[in-house]
């Protein structure tokens, strides 16, 4: 500020030379990196879900490890999507996939049940799964994964994801899964 709002002048607000250095002072505590942490993942290849993957099973691919380090916890922002495709040229075939996310094993969030069905016009039909959650994770070592299963109303064997170079089935869609994880710490 201007020494002016002071009531000093010019003349007046010379200062002298530098004192002698005092002593340190006590160390602060420990910071926290708040920067965030991003971590993907994409699809390997396709699981094959028929009338036998009636349980949750990983989708090739779609894991992550994260490591909280002791003494913090992470805030997470999980975001998930991928293709679904139907391997019948049957006009009346459909297969229901249900999508979720887990971490060490346990459903995280609101997964999402998925139609895919054939009609009169499109055979080998498509769909599609995203959505995104947010959760807390302890210290420790965590594995992240994206499961599918199939709803038993009625299955017609589906391609969940797919590796980089498309299902393999009619068209060659790319199915291909991401998986991406913004973390953030949250320290002690």
């Amino acid at each position: 500020m201007p020494a002016a709002l002071f009531g000093l002048s010019a003349a007046t607000t010379a200062c002298g030379g530098d004192g002698p250095t005092g002593p340190q002072g006590p160390a602060g505590p420990q910071g926290s990196s708040s920067s965030p942490v991003f971590i993907t993942a994409s699809g390997t290849g396709s699981l094959i879900a028929t009338d036998e993957v009636l349980t949750y099973t990983q989708v090739p691919g779609l894991t992550a490890s994260v490591t909280v380090p002791a003494g913090s916890t992470f805030k997470l922002l999980i975001e998930t999507d991928g293709g679904i495709q139907l391997n019948s040229a049957e006009t009346d075939a459909a297969c229901f996939i249900d999508v979720g996310v887990f971490i060490d094993g346990t459903s995280v969030g609101s997964g999402r049940r998925v139609p895919v069905l054939n009609n009169a016009t499109i055979s080998y039909s498509l769909s599609t799964y995203g959505f995104s959650l947010e959760t807390s994770l302890p210290a420790g070592a965590h594995t992240i994964a994206v499961m599918a299963k199939t709803f038993p109303s009625r299955v017609t064997p589906c391609y969940v994801s797919s590796g980089p170079s498309g299902s393999g089935l009619p068209g060659n869609p790319h199915l291909q899964g991401i998986l991406n994880i913004l973390a953030f710490s949250q320290g002690a």
